[in-house]
């Protein structure tokens, strides 16, 4: 209620896009009808690397097309591919700076890490193996985002409606929404402890409410 029931309270969901942001365009369908008549939809799937592995490739092509890279999951490790941009979709944050964080990730247990958010530069993309946050102009942005994602004060609020592995927008809508820019109230250049000193002196956590989140959610480098 400190969070939500605050006049300037946004949730942190509206920036989280869902699965299916990043899609085949029409042109892959034309010029590789036999291997998309397996691909059960547009949607980059998780195993999108393994279905299409003369398309997702490991070094990028000097064939006069443009190329972007696609991040996923292949063999149990996370990697890119270069895929070609005229085979996909003119996704919204394609072109700009965002964080990926999995979307699905632990069991729900309150006070999980996130494994291994990371941001996105411009041109990158991803399978549906993860989500995106954010169709951002500055880099800054993105850094703010990404420490924002690993204070225990975020986590802490995610972990109200985040009883599952499931890691989507609708599991977020607690979390609240910060200006991330350089006119923010919170000092992002800050460590992520200090942020978390900063968020709870914002919302007026008492120290009983402190004590709580710093013993049962765990920090995040």
């Amino acid at each position: 209620n400190k969070i939500t029931k605050r006049d300037d309270f946004i949730p942190f969901s509206d920036l989280i896009f869902n699965r299916g942001l990043y899609r085949y365009s029409d042109k892959i369908y034309q010029e590789h009808a036999y291997e998309m008549s397996f691909i059960s939809d547009r949607r980059l799937g998780s195993n999108a690397f393994d279905k299409l592995p003369a398309l997702f490739l490991d070094e990028k092509p000097h064939d006069g097309n443009i190329y972007v890279q696609i991040y996923g999951r292949q063999n149990n490790e996370r990697v890119y591919k270069w895929f070609r941009r005229d085979y996909l979709n003119d996704a919204q944050n394609l072109e700009k700076w965002k964080v990926i964080i999995p979307q699905a990730n632990g069991s729900g247990a309150i006070g999980e890490v996130i494994a291994t958010p990371l941001i996105g530069e411009p041109l990158i993309g991803h399978t549906e193996t993860f989500l995106s946050i954010g169709s951002l102009n500055s880099e800054t942005e993105a850094k703010a985002i990404l420490k924002y994602v690993k204070t225990k004060f975020a986590r802490a609020a995610l972990g109200i409606l985040k009883i599952t592995q499931a890691n989507t927008a609708e599991k977020w809508s607690k979390v609240p929404m910060q200006d991330f820019t350089i006119n923010s109230d919170i000092d992002w250049s800050e460590s992520i402890s200090e942020i978390d000193r900063q968020l709870y002196n914002k919302y007026n956590l008492d120290k009983k409410e402190v004590v709580f989140i710093e013993e049962k959610v765990r920090a995040m480098a």
